[in-house]
């Protein structure tokens, strides 16, 4: 054994190469499929938005391409009173957690979960995705629709000439892919939205980003089984987990 140790030895000093084999090298596709893809995350509503201080700021309009619009609202909430935001927010963090993990790199269009903070602006949510050369830039927000239906859908921009003519066809083909694989990986999907998705002109997130662009409604807050799940630590990591899942399958990796 150690004339085999010493023999070794030799041939580092003499500057002989060793290879490992073929298979014990890691392959970075596999270990990492996301290298080089930008994802764009946007946790919906800040906090602060419920904020009575920031109510002006949140009042200015802008022209989406379809109508004028408010700044930003305080999204919806739970029954029992946990917000929007910060679901929105905690999955955000587990999901970019999970999509670092396998080599993307992501950028989020807010930084905390704040009572003093406000915004971002539906345009520069909207514009975001373009802001950081993003692949594909996910809108993540909750429902409050009728405490009868539950499960998830997404939004993808209609054609609107100069806005979203460039994007909305990558947007659409996109979200049907994002569909089937957050469903695929086990997520509800809704009960009150045909096909889980809605092509529309009305929303301001979507119409101001340049490239493909999905807002995600989670699942309804006001249902019970929803909202249970969304208010646990144990049902965002699902939320988080069935998110990759349709990210992967939207970009095919």
């Amino acid at each position: 054994m150690k004339a085999a140790i010493a023999a070794v030895a030799a041939l580092v000093v003499g500057g002989l190469a060793l290879s490992l084999p073929a298979s014990a090298a890691p392959s970075p596709v596999a270990d990492a499929p996301l290298v080089g893809m930008v994802i764009a995350l946007d946790p919906g509503h800040q906090l602060g938005n419920s904020n009575p201080a920031h109510f002006d700021e949140l009042a200015a309009t802008h022209f989406n391409g379809h109508e004028r619009k408010i700044c930003n609202t305080s999204g919806t909430a739970t029954n029992a009173g946990f917000p929007e935001a910060t679901f929105t927010w905690n999955v955000a963090l587990k999901v970019k957690e999970k999509l670092e993990a396998l080599g993307a790199d992501v950028r989020m269009t807010r930084h905390s979960n704040s009572w003093k903070k406000w915004g971002p602006c539906v345009n520069e949510r909207g514009a975001f995705g373009t802001k950081v050369g993003a692949d594909l830039m996910l809108s993540i927000h909750a429902d409050g629709a009728d405490s009868s239906g539950y499960g998830f859908y997404v939004m993808v921009p209609s054609v609107i000439k100069g806005w979203t003519d460039d994007i909305s066809a990558k947007s659409i083909r996109l979200g049907k892919r994002f569909v089937s694989g957050m469903a695929g990986s086990g997520a509800p999907r809704s009960t009150y939205v045909s096909g889980q998705m809605m092509i529309t002109p009305t929303i301001s997130t979507l119409n101001f980003s340049d490239v493909p662009v999905i807002l995600l409604e989670s699942g309804n807050m006001r249902h019970s089984a929803d909202a249970a799940r969304m208010s646990s630590s144990a049902g965002q990591q699902q939320y988080a987990d069935w998110i990759v899942a349709g990210l992967r399958a939207a970009l095919r990796k």
